[in-house]
């Protein structure tokens, strides 16, 4: 829908309404009025069964007797009339078709309308679709009233759409380009998304998704371009059946967490959170860190700081000579650390307000002032002229640094002059804040690897292909043997039994301890040792490990019993003795986003504890590394409080490999490494 594709349907030559109304309480009043407003662009034509003239405009009664083929057909009629109209439409050689009406049965279901339109040669909105707009074309075919602005709105739910369009107005910004997806019969969320983003009018775009069906083509969406992602769903963990613990943290709410972090995106909660966001990152196209506050007094100040701070923001003290240069203005009560109180000084001289940004300006990244300003010239109209000259000055400031304002009275014609400048104004500083820190997403390095392309972490190669012993093979011969086994290993093709994925993961590189199939007699390992049953993920909870087993006897009493109560086939290892964290290591398939990888906090506790990170697979080295330091056991991990530090480049190669197989073998669903202590692999489970 990029290029010519996207234009035939956001800015059409000619436009006809399929029951336009003259009744306010229709849908077909509101779509003659939106496309009559661009009628001095391109001929409209209203169509209504009656005849009956629309806003005082003639009607025909049907498609076919329009004078001219309709570029576009816009239809609200009743459900039992669709058929036909589609059919006038396509008999006219209409190219878009965007299908306002709900609760289409269609002969042959949805599949078969959408067949029938592109086999036309058209394309088709809807049905169950609130519609389309375009600012620049002047094509308005919604429900109500949406302001011209720089936001692009793509909705699979039209309610929602136009809920951000009426909350971006208020914020003195509109929108670029509307449309929502409806049922999507024929034009879906990507190709809709293609055209919105294309769009040389819109600046930021606003995503609202109730399902991940986009995938990974979310990350072809955010290029130059900042993507707001606001979606719901986090709850369908419910709906999953969950075999491993990877595939509890692996939910679709972490799923989305991981598209948006791949693919640079924003994510919003709530459609007000989205629009405040995509107003910051229309401010600030920058990513931002440090934050400068101007307050009004010490508690705005203090309460603008505290929250910046508790929202991943830094903000940091100023250096001697700015406070200095500050003393030197203000009165000798202000705050001339960060943050800055003004102590007055802005009442005395409204002045002061720019002047005190632009000293502060040049040491951080963008500067907040909280407190009254732009809101003298609403209260007090004689002081309209200072306040515009100071925030005329403020201006300035903002082309290299920039400035977002919040003010307690967000009306008037200051806060229209800011807006105007592209300066955000918010009527709560929570709202500034909250879009501010989203400003910056966090990203794994430059998104998942491509399939087939090598990870530079093969080069690690590393650990041993038997046992602890043997975690690093150091010559390059070694390392190019190891390379050409994981291939012969992963062409195979059926690794699901716990021994060929522990072969497989060796040959990846993997340390496990020694171990072997329990057949009855002694296995000649190292005691102690560790029996457990083969199969199941959650072997604790059956009773399944049993450690810390001394001798030939006790393992031979011990796996009497496991065989008993279990029935299943048993493994002996040797017990690994240091004292690591306990990790775990996953890969998941998602239906949408394909093959995830998690990491975190591992062992029994692994869902209670809910200490993971999930990002796309396949991963690079480097961004494995950079999912385990966004964790909280990564702590335990760099030596903490005199500990010993693990070796997090065998953790992440293990990341790195789940990641790898689990792309290679579509058959598999999930992989999991699960504890990983201390670089070795204790247990591993594929389903």
């Amino acid at each position: 829908m990029t290029g010519q594709a996207g234009d035939a349907l956001f800015d059409p030559r000619t436009v006809a309404v399929v029951g336009a109304s003259g009744d306010p309480a229709k849908w077909g009043y509101w779509l003659a009025k939106g496309a009559l407003s661009g009628a001095s662009r391109r001929p409209v034509h209203l169509v209504n069964a009656r005849g009956a003239d629309v806003l005082g405009h003639p009607t025909h009664r049907t498609l076919r007797d329009l004078p001219e083929t309709p570029d576009l057909v816009a239809i609200a009629t009743p459900p039992g009339t669709y058929e036909q109209v589609v059919d006038d439409a396509l008999h006219t050689g209409a190219r878009h078709l965007v299908a306002i009406t709900a609760g289409v049965v269609y002969p042959g279901g949805l599949p078969a309308l959408a067949e029938r339109v592109r086999s036309a040669g058209a394309r088709l909105v809807g049905p169950t679709s609130m519609g389309v707009y375009d600012s620049a074309s002047a094509l308005a075919l919604t429900w109500g009233t949406l302001t011209p602005g720089p936001i692009g709105v793509v909705s699979q739910s039209g309610s929602v759409g136009l809920e951000i369009g009426y909350l971006a107005a208020r914020e003195g910004l509109g929108l670029s380009r509307f449309v929502s997806v409806g049922a999507a019969a024929d034009l879906g969320v990507r190709e809709l998304a293609e055209a919105v983003v294309a769009a040389p009018h819109t600046r930021a775009v606003i995503l609202y998704l109730e399902d991940l069906s986009l995938g990974r083509d979310l990350i072809a969406l955010a290029g130059d371009k900042p993507v707001v992602l606001l979606t719901v769903g986090g709850s369908a963990a419910g709906r999953r059946a969950v075999t491993s613990h990877t595939g509890a943290l692996a939910t679709p709410d972490a799923v989305v967490d991981a598209l948006c972090r791949a693919a640079g995106a924003i994510r919003a909660r709530t459609p007000q959170e989205a629009v405040h966001i995509a107003q910051a990152c229309l401010a600030v196209p920058a990513p931002i860190r440090r934050v400068a506050v101007v307050a009004d007094s010490g508690g705005q100040g203090a309460i603008a700081a505290e929250l910046a701070e508790r929202l991943g923001l830094e903000v940091p003290a100023l250096t001697p000579a700015t406070v200095e240069a500050l003393a030197e203005l203000l009165p000798p009560e202000a705050g001339l650390s960060n943050p800055v109180d003004l102590a007055g000084a802005g009442e005395s001289d409204l002045s002061t307000y720019p002047r005190v940004v632009d000293l502060v300006a040049s040491e951080v990244d963008a500067v907040v002032l909280t407190g009254y300003f732009a809101s003298y010239a609403a209260d007090s109209p004689s002081l309209g002229p200072a306040e515009l000259a100071a925030a005329a000055r403020l201006t300035e400031t903002t082309t290299t640094t920039p400035c977002l304002i919040h003010t307690m009275r967000p009306e008037g014609p200051t806060v229209e002059f800011l807006r105007a400048a592209g300066i955000p104004v918010h009527g709560t500083v929570d709202a500034l804040m909250a879009g501010l820190s989203a400003v910056t997403p966090r990203r794994f390095g430059d998104g998942p690897r491509q399939a087939g392309s090598p990870s530079p972490s093969t080069e690690i190669s590393g650990h041993g292909a038997v046992g602890v012993g043997q975690l690093r093979e150091q010559s390059s011969t070694a390392g190019a043997r190891a390379h050409a086994r994981r291939a012969q290993i992963i062409a195979q093709g059926e690794i699901s039994g716990f021994i060929a994925l522990r072969q497989a993961l060796m040959a990846h590189g993997v340390g496990f301890p020694e171990g072997r199939l329990y057949e009855g007699a002694d296995p000649g390992l190292a005691y102690p040792v560790v029996l457990k049953v083969l199969g199941p993920a959650h072997k604790t909870e059956l009773g399944g490990v049993v450690l810390g087993i001394g001798s030939p006897a006790d393992l031979h009493r011990e796996a009497a019993l496991m065989r008993d109560r279990l029935g299943l086939p048993l493994w002996v290892e040797e017990q690994l003795t240091t004292s690591g964290a306990e990790l775990i290591v996953g890969a998941h398939r998602d239906p949408h986003a394909g093959p995830v990888v998690t990491f975190g906090a591992g062992g029994v506790l692994a869902e209670l504890i809910a200490d993971s990170v999930t990002a796309l697979a396949p991963l690079t080295h480097r961004q494995a590394r950079e999912v385990i330091a966004a964790t909280r056991v990564s702590r335990l991990l760099d030596g903490w409080r005199g500990s010993a530090p693990a070796d997090i480049d065998a953790v992440a190669h293990a990341l790195v490999v789940v990641g790898d197989i689990l792309h290679a073998h579509p058959e598999l669903t999930g992989i999991e490494i699960n504890p990983l202590k201390d670089g070795v692999a204790l247990d591993a489970y594929a389903s």
